[in-house]
């Protein structure tokens, strides 16, 4: 009866030693997840106005070049549920164009090459499920412009009437789940629209729907 005693508590004691080791690693390894770091790539198709007014010009816009953005986030973890955000993006916004004068005479199309540096600034709600991690993104993209070529001569909106910086509302959703041991692979679709103009005295905003993928190092 000793014996059955004995072997009883001392069966309960290591599973209580193996509970304590499992929560102290989990523990640790949320502590030290804090951080990641997250490069990506994002096909990003463009939803802005097709067509724009300039005093006495009109500009059909076609979006049928190739957009993109490439980039690394960085995630700070406040709670288990929620962290902010924030990085540094490449992003290329080109499209074409053919213009149109109340006349109605056709002119020659020409081609925009539009591109950005963005940091975005946004807060992360993470909800886990098994191995997955469902996460839903709010904030905004400050945009900071590093190019702009207009291929044909006289075209209408030149380089000097562009603002060298914008702003855009940012809303994403997307999942993660585990790779390579300390890493996760995830899978996010963002929609951005435009909250200031890109062209002086010109109406018109970027808006966005990006398929971003990446991988997340945990830190």
């Amino acid at each position: 009866m000793k014996e059955t005693i004995l072997f009883i508590s001392l069966l309960i004691g290591f599973l209580s030693f193996g509970q304590d080791a499992k929560l102290e690693e989990k523990t640790n390894s949320e502590k030290e997840s804090k951080v990641r770091l997250s490069p990506f790539f994002s096909y990003d198709f463009n939803l802005s106005d097709k067509l724009v007014e300039d005093g006495d010009a009109y500009y059909i816009l076609n979006y049928d070049r190739f957009n993109y953005k490439i980039g690394i986030d960085v995630e700070f973890k406040i709670t288990d549920s929620f962290s902010v955000s924030t990085g540094f993006n490449y992003s290329v916004k080109d499209f074409t164009s053919t213009s149109l004068f109340n006349s109605m005479d056709l002119i020659e199309e020409r081609q925009f090459d539009l591109s950005y540096l963005e940091i975005p600034m946004t807060v992360i709600y993470t909800y886990k499920v098994k191995d997955f991690e469902f996460f839903g993104q709010l904030g905004i993209i400050n945009h900071i412009n590093i190019g702009l070529n207009i291929f044909i001569p006289d075209s209408g909106i030149a380089l000097h009437n562009i603002d060298s910086y914008s702003v855009s509302g940012k809303v994403g959703l997307g999942a993660s789940y585990p790779i390579l041991g300390r890493h996760r692979l995830f899978l996010a679709t963002d929609y951005s629209t435009g909250l200031s103009n890109v062209f002086k005295n010109v109406d018109y905003k970027l808006k966005t729907l990006g398929i971003r993928m990446g991988i997340q190092f945990l830190l």
